[in-house]
């Protein structure tokens, strides 16, 4: 079921359903790839910041095994260079899609690993926002928003093919399922 085919169509699905505007572009690697250097540079705050945050937060820290984070931090400074070498192809982002259910399988939610998405992008924009008029920082920004994108659009597709496995229920009654519960949600306050 989750064989390399799936993420690959998982992350092209993703990547046409993101407006353009909102999506890291050939543009956005381009001038990521122009500053790796200064990127890399910032890789030891950011994966220290990265780590104090989660380990300050109750929630998140109870994610981590006793003694775990210096592999964790080992794990995010291998993404944070393999990002930084490019190329961001389709088995880039198909990749992306994997490591999301990585972590959905450990017990991280997509509210903590959206949300650490953006101190991501908040991160380098915090630091980096005078870089090409601010483009370096977008264009982080949008590789951020690009992969919270495929860990939402994993999650829900995993549900979704779990649910279909284990019912016998087709996709459609499912989605079915799905849109006939959210009737009754409305956009008024209250």
């Amino acid at each position: 079921m989750l064989d390399k085919d799936f993420f690959t169509r998982l992350a092209q699905s993703a990547l046409e359903q993101m407006p353009p505007e909102d999506r890291f572009s050939g543009e956005d690697a381009e001038v990521l790839l122009r500053h790796r250097d200064l990127l890399a540079s910032l890789g030891e705050e950011l994966v220290q910041a990265f780590y104090n945050a989660l380990f300050a937060h109750p929630t998140t820290r109870a994610v981590f095994r006793e003694g775990e984070r210096p592999k964790r931090e080992e794990t995010l400074r291998t993404w944070w260079r393999r990002t930084l070498e490019g190329p961001f192809d389709l088995d880039y982002w198909a990749w992306q899609a994997r490591v999301g259910l990585i972590h959905l399988r450990r017990g991280v939610t997509n509210p903590m690993m959206l949300g650490h998405a953006a101190f991501v992008a908040r991160f380098v924009g915090e630091r980096l926002a005078h870089v090409e008029e601010g483009r370096l920082a977008q264009a982080v920004s949008r590789l951020m928003a690009t992969v919270s994108s495929l860990i939402a659009e994993g999650y829900k597709e995993v549900f979704v093919e779990a649910a279909r496995s284990f019912t016998g229920q087709s996709r459609e009654l499912l989605e079915r399922t799905v849109t006939l519960a959210l009737e009754g949600v409305s956009g008024r306050r209250g």
